[in-house]
């Protein structure tokens, strides 16, 4: 039997609708007449809508009244929009060299009756590549009124619901059980990407998505690299391996910090790790309702200052996460940052490391895990074992 409409959605259809309606709301609060909504993260959190065509041009259109909301997508994306959202009114552009979605989407605005309105347009997404939004400035003219969204949607899910923290936590358990069977599997001998392979075999085998983007397993000399590289190396009895990546269950992410030491830990390596562990949990501790991100980021400077590593520290030491389709598993902004004015609120989701790549010595160390702000202490999701691991 053909899945009917509407039968696959994440969550319950009333959650969705009550979330549209929130956006709607807040849409009239603004002032605003509709919303172009371009961000996968934001379609899926509105009305379950699951795809990957968001790399191609695709919009839904939310008016603030009440009228259903209308997709433009392409002809592959049909019945999946249809049955994985609680979209109706699907319309589909066809690809031609002379194609010009833009133009499919100006006559979705027509037929809704929002020639010279106000439009807010989510811009900071990878669902809208610069080509086109230039496409739609260049086809709407003053036509509209287009106005940045100012990250709408984003701020209205950054604070999770009950059902979207269970999934979560989830993807916390998965999570736990992928970095232990990483730990298990680590030897001399192997390539650092066998590891990689641990952990993907792990995660989709314990019901995960595939993460949305490449994970960390940096060792050697690379341990002190802040994003993942390619071609494999082979581990040494004398060394270091960083492994940081995300795990993701119904496209909710969590993400795991962890440094695997091999042979004899330098002294000076070891004070790294206690430097960072005693910071990530002080940090940790600070995670509660009326903290701002920029304060927890004052302990971090403070911690790696005080142990002697103002030099190798970042400028950032975590941020949101959540809803994450690639590229990224983070679900950004807020990220945490000096001077950072966001509260921390119960149900928001975060993800704190303490990353030290010292490139004088080439000794690496990075802890880090997943909490949940609540009304009182936090909640961490993910695991960390308690001591340095060293494998001897």
């Amino acid at each position: 039997m053909a899945p009917q409409p509407g039968s696959m959605l994440p969550f319950p259809r009333v959650e969705h609708m009550a979330r549209q309606a929130r956006l709607r709301a807040t849409l009239r609060a603004r002032g605003a007449d509709a919303m172009l909504v371009f961000s996968q993260e934001s379609l899926f959190w509105l009305t379950g809508y699951d795809t990957g065509g968001f790399v191609f041009f695709q919009c839904a259109v939310v008016t603030a009244d009440d009228r259903p909301i209308v997709l433009l997508t392409r002809r592959p994306d049909l019945l999946q929009a249809r049955t994985t959202s609680t979209i109706e009114d699907i319309r589909i552009w066809w690809d031609a060299d002379d194609a010009n979605p833009a133009q499919d989407l100006k006559g979705i605005l027509e037929d809704l009756g929002l020639k010279g309105s106000r439009l807010l347009i989510e811009l900071n997404t990878h669902g809208l590549t610069g080509w086109n939004l230039w496409r739609c400035q260049t086809t709407f003219g003053d036509w509209c009124r287009l106005e940045n969204d100012d990250h709408l949607i984003r701020k209205l899910r950054v604070v999770k619901s009950p059902s979207e923290i269970e999934v979560m936590r989830k993807a916390g358990e998965i999570c736990d059980r992928s970095l232990k069977a990483v730990i298990e599997a680590a030897r001399p001998g192997l390539l650092d990407s066998d590891l990689k392979a641990v952990y993907l075999a792990s995660i989709l085998g314990d019901g995960a998505d595939m993460p949305p983007n490449a994970p960390l397993f940096n060792s050697g000399e690379r341990a002190v690299y802040g994003r993942g590289v390619t071609n494999p190396r082979r581990l040494e009895t004398q060394d270091q391996i960083l492994v940081e990546y995300p795990v993701t269950y119904r496209h909710y992410n969590v993400k795991t910090e962890w440094m695997i030491l091999f042979g004899k830990v330098p002294d000076r390596q070891r004070h790294m790790y206690d430097v960072a562990v005693d910071t990530l949990w002080k940090m940790t501790d600070l995670a509660r309702p009326g903290t701002t991100l920029g304060e927890i980021f004052d302990c971090y400077a403070n911690g790696l200052d005080a142990g002697g590593y103002a030099a190798s520290r970042y400028g950032a030491t975590g941020y949101s996460v959540g809803i994450s389709f690639a590229p990224t598993s983070m679900d950004v902004p807020p990220m945490i940052y000096s001077g950072n004015a966001t509260v921390c609120e119960p149900g928001m989701t975060l993800f704190y490391h303490v990353m030290n790549g010292d490139g004088d010595s080439g000794l690496a160390m990075g802890v880090g895990h997943t909490l949940l702000v609540t009304e009182g202490a936090p909640e961490v999701l993910t695991w960390l074992p308690d001591e340095l691991t060293v494998i001897s």
